[in-house]
């Protein structure tokens, strides 16, 4: 028995050994604090209750992406757009659609942007292809991409809002890339929270790819559903390889709960928005400016103290935040969470600060 040698470059998957129980605050995922109502419940309830469970879903999907089409029509109504289900691919997640895009486009490499979310890599490594790695700059913008482009160029990945830095990226930067005509994914997971899109842009650019999730902004992150977006030519493409009947009947009755009721989410989403807004106030200049529902704090700017030491500080007090290795070892990013957990956060925060600010004082006293 001989595994493919790519598997060599993966390390296993393994759950966080932080336990997790009742007392604790999970500010490290980025999910929405706020879980359905129980009205929206009780309509996917009967939702499910009028599905024959034991029959198999729609073999592609068609009635679900249809309603998503004419969701994001109506969502992005300011902009004029006129989707149908021939510009949608769902997925368990944006993660799988991924994993259908670096199967369709020519090429050798791909190019994306650290640091960004881990997938583009993940898949693109697994399917073959080299990664040419563009850093962000220091503002933790893409910039110039498009000279990276060439001849053997397959696609190119982009995170905005980015993830884990939490800003949007320049929009004319991305058009600029656009205009080479390779292939362009930009992921919007976290877009509903900066209220920006780049589905304006979808007639102009057919080698504009959109994904979007359902996980974050409106709090579906236990049922993972995720959407492509882009012109028919590429979904034709993709709905050759994608697996039939793989968007469950459950996954599809709480995607379309939720999208007949989307108006019950949009105050969750002003309400995060406001919590996060108050968030980076407070921290001051700790806190890189962030359009999604979560925070990079750069300890870089508070002498004296580490992103280990935080990290620690706030699990001793039963409040898990993310931790990262390499050019971000010492940041630490934390999920906007209920108006209660963000003052305990806070509340934590300031308390650890202010011990080492006595530390450092004291110190300086004992050098004079």
């Amino acid at each position: 028995m001989k595994f493919n040698p790519i598997l060599e470059s993966f390390e296993e998957y393994k759950p966080s050994n932080t336990y997790i129980n009742d007392g604790f605050i999970d500010l490290s995922k980025n999910e929405n604090p706020f879980d359905l109502s129980l009205d929206l419940k009780k309509i996917f309830f009967q939702k499910i209750t009028e599905t024959n469970i034991n029959r198999y879903p729609e073999l592609t999907a068609d009635n679900i992406r249809q309603k998503i089409a004419t969701f994001l029509n109506s969502y992005f109504s300011r902009y004029n757009i006129d989707l149908d289900m021939n510009n949608i691919v769902v997925g368990n997640g944006s993660d799988e659609t991924i994993s259908y895009l670096v199967k369709i486009f020519s090429g050798k490499d791909v190019i994306i942007c650290p640091p960004t979310f881990e997938m583009y890599e993940f898949y693109s490594v697994l399917n073959g292809f080299s990664v040419k790695k563009i850093p962000l700059n220091t503002n933790y913008e893409i910039k110039d991409i498009d000279k990276a482009v060439d001849d053997q160029t397959s696609m190119i990945f982009i995170c905005s809002p980015n993830n884990p830095t939490g800003n949007l990226q320049p929009q004319k930067e991305i058009l600029k890339a656009l205009k080479t005509g390779v292939p362009v994914i930009v992921d919007e997971a976290y877009a509903d929270f900066s209220k920006i899109s780049m589905i304006q842009h979808l007639k102009d650019y057919p080698n504009l790819i959109i994904l979007k999730t359902f996980s974050k902004a409106f709090g579906l992150a236990g049922i993972r559903a995720g959407i492509l977006i882009a012109n028919e030519e590429i979904v034709k493409q993709i709905m050759k390889i994608k697996s039939p009947y793989s968007f469950n009947v459950l996954t599809e009755k709480m995607v379309e709960t939720i999208i007949e009721n989307y108006n019950l989410i949009l105050e969750k989403i002003d309400y995060i928005i406001e919590e996060r807004n108050k968030l980076s106030k407070e921290l001051g200049r700790v806190a890189l400016k962030s359009d999604a529902n979560f925070i990079l704090l750069d300890f870089d700017k508070i002498e004296g103290i580490t992103a280990k030491a935080v990290y620690n500080y706030f699990l001793e007090n039963k409040m898990l935040l993310r931790r990262y290795s390499g050019t971000l070892e010492n940041k630490i990013r934390v999920t906007v969470g209920t108006k209660e957990e963000n003052q305990k956060f806070l509340a934590l925060f300031k308390e650890l600060t202010s011990n080492y600010d006595n530390r450092s004082r004291l110190t300086n006293v004992k050098k004079q």
